[in-house]
């Protein structure tokens, strides 16, 4: 039995709260394995790098805090004015499809905003910061060095820069989001959509657990041929066969295991620090 579902609104605690410690966690992991590989590329620096957990670690944090509930919060506000996400929801559990206009034009408005606020902060910041290692530089005699971070400050500059960044934001994101829904409703009709286990808490649905494979092998077949689609433009534009090919299989790996971690920490996070909240309406 399929059931349409309407996602009206995200409750901000909980998605900002385990969008966190899942990033958290995954920095954690990297962070180890890239100490690791300077080990054992450069072992006399391995006391060194093993300062980097603790800086990648708090900068995740950090920033995951601000850019989830800024996500969370734009979608709730964009939600009252736009056409919002709809889910056809098999027997409460497999998601067998995702609407693909909506979804598209709503992420991309959230990720065009999340731009032009980074870019109004680094209007005060970038300056500063620019200007401290231009002097830097010169006072250390790199002219040449000093000269390219100035060009490059003018260029982030330039109205033409900012309005094609702000636009290519927006373009992008929505071709990728787009194309990737379609990808995935047509893997969803196969039987193979993601399940999760869903139950209702107050006003609000609340995901209690996913389906780690399930995740696992759609994130694999959607990045997997989102990345096949971009390694086809490269090697249209001149690119190489075998890093094509490298490009490819690195992409469905990389997403099988993105999407497989991504549900294993959910099920471990969600019941010590809150599970996701959702506010879905049947239509």
């Amino acid at each position: 039995m399929s059931s349409i579902k309407e996602l009206k609104s995200v409750d901000l605690a909980s998605y900002t709260i385990i969008t966190t410690a899942i990033a958290v966690l995954f920095s954690i992991i990297s962070s180890i394995v890239l100490t690791i590989g300077i080990g054992i590329i450069s072992p006399a620096f391995v006391g060194g790098s093993i300062y980097l957990i603790s800086t990648i670690v708090i900068g995740t944090l950090m920033y995951t805090v601000y850019n989830a509930f800024c996500q969370g919060y734009l979608y709730n506000v964009l939600a009252k004015k736009l056409n919002t996400i709809k889910m056809v929801f098999k027997d409460e559990k497999e998601i067998v499809k995702v609407t693909t206009t909506e979804t598209a034009i709503i992420i991309s408005m959230i990720m065009t905003i999340q731009v032009i606020l980074l870019y109004l902060v680094s209007v005060f910041i970038l300056p500063l910061l620019f200007n401290s290692v231009i002097q830097t530089l010169m006072l250390s005699g790199q002219e040449t060095v000093a000269y390219s971070f100035y060009q490059i400050l003018l260029l982030l500059s330039q109205p033409v820069t900012i309005a094609m960044i702000i636009f290519g934001t927006f373009i992008i994101t929505f071709v990728f989001v787009l194309l990737g829904c379609y990808i995935y409703n047509i893997f969803a009709n196969t039987g193979r959509g993601a399940i999760v286990n869903l139950s209702k808490e107050d006003n609000m649905t609340a995901i209690d657990s996913v389906d780690v494979l399930k995740l696992a092998i759609v994130f694999a077949v959607v990045g997997g041929i989102l990345n096949l689609i971009v390694a086809l433009i490269s090697l249209i534009s001149g690119g190489q066969i075998t890093t094509l090919l490298a490009n490819v299989v690195s992409g469905f790996i990389g997403a099988f295991i993105d999407g497989a971690l991504i549900a294993i920490f959910y099920n471990f996070l969600a019941p010590k620090l809150g599970k996701l909240k959702l506010e879905l309406i049947d239509q």
